[in-house]
């Protein structure tokens, strides 16, 4: 990119920041800067453990900031949690979870 790039959540591994630098140092790019944003575990956690995604379109809901109009006040399942559009069941990624 002529005017520059951002990475969000990427690199996650130490393979995925090694090729990173490969690839900079073979376009004699650098890194210029780096913004951490510091989040409690626990807000983390309740973020990624609330998302769900129609799989099919992308569309992303939030149990708690942006739930789904079949959620009303129920608990969160694969038969509560239905897009809003389709009417399909929403999924959560497999790492979407506290481990």
């Amino acid at each position: 990119c002529e005017n520059g790039f951002i990475l969000d959540g990427f690199p996650r591994t130490v393979k995925q920041a090694e090729m990173l630098d490969e690839m900079l140092h073979q376009n004699q790019e650098k890194v210029n800067r780096v913004i951490s944003l510091e989040v409690p575990d626990g807000v983390l956690t309740e973020r990624v453990c609330g998302r769900w995604v129609h799989k099919n379109s992308g569309r992303s809901y939030h149990v708690e900031f942006n739930p789904p109009k079949s959620l009303g006040d129920q608990t969160p399942s694969t038969a509560t949690m239905l897009d809003d559009e389709t009417n399909e069941p929403l999924m959560q990624r497999g790492d979407d979870t506290e481990e």
